[in-house]
């Protein structure tokens, strides 16, 4: 199975919240480790169970991101996961992110990156999305925190400075900042998501282990925005609360508060 296609049915079982097998593998096996209370017996038991969860992976596909998570110490010989795989998990997890008040600030990224550097434009873009931010045009990107740094890190790395704009503005064309970021960023649609999460929940129409996982893979596609963009009627913290209650991994911090 070549490479792209594993990473596209991992993001299509994760629903976008990983895009390794290594990392995906990991949680599915603490997550029914926490979740199922038949998570003992025998190796090939354990494994089977692991085999059916991930259906859509192929057997060697599956085998080989066991080795390699034993190899890295993230999986003991029983197929459990380990303290350090523990760890990894607190870094791959999405988390909830309680933002100061909004300085006012839009911190701008353009680039002119030609084709034939497409791979760096590759690069680039895939470093502003992981950091938040969000496509105002096809070559300019914004944020309402200050990742300028982390940037000037990869254009100095690549060797981009001729090809990127970075820029700091308190406003960004006639739109008001809170309608900008309700269109940049899909809010109302996020939004949506959260109050169907919370109505599920509520009517009992998710399992535990439903509503844990996908909490988290809505909390992957919010921004984080401060509360001064954020839509009047924003229910993520709402849903945050019952994720909390929830939630087995009472020993991962769920929230991480800016300053």
């Amino acid at each position: 199975m070549r490479k792209k296609s594993i990473k596209k049915i991992v993001s299509k079982i994760s629903e976008g919240m990983f895009d390794k097998v290594l990392d995906l593998v990991l949680f599915g096996v603490y997550y029914s480790a926490e979740m199922s209370p038949f998570s003992g017996g025998s190796l090939y038991q354990r494994f089977s169970r692991i085999e059916r969860d991930f259906g859509k992976l192929n057997s060697g596909t599956l085998k080989r991101a066991l080795q390699r998570a034993q190899q890295k110490g993230w999986l003991n010989a029983k197929l459990e996961v380990t303290p350090r795989g523990q760890k990894r998990l607190e870094e791959i997890l999405p988390k909830y992110e309680k933002a100061a008040k909004w300085n006012g600030n839009w911190y701008i990224v353009g680039y002119d990156i030609p084709e034939s550097k497409r791979y760096l434009r590759d690069i680039l873009r895939d470093n502003l999305e992981k950091l938040g931010f969000g496509q105002y045009h096809k070559s300019l990107y914004i944020s309402p925190f200050n990742f300028l740094g982390d940037i000037e890190k990869i254009v100095k790395q690549y060797r981009l400075s001729s090809y990127v704009l970075l820029a700091v503005s308190n406003k960004l064309g006639r739109e008001p900042s809170k309608e900008l970021a309700e269109r940049i960023w899909k809010l109302r649609e996020l939004n949506d998501e959260y109050k169907e999460y919370i109505r599920k929940v509520k009517s009992k129409k998710l399992t535990k282990q439903q509503a844990i996982f996908k909490y988290l893979v809505i909390l992957n596609r919010d921004p984080k925005l401060p509360q001064d963009l954020l839509p009047e009627d924003w229910k993520g913290e709402q849903a945050r609360r019952i994720y909390k209650k929830l939630a087995f991994w009472k020993r991962f911090p769920t929230e991480v508060e800016i300053i």
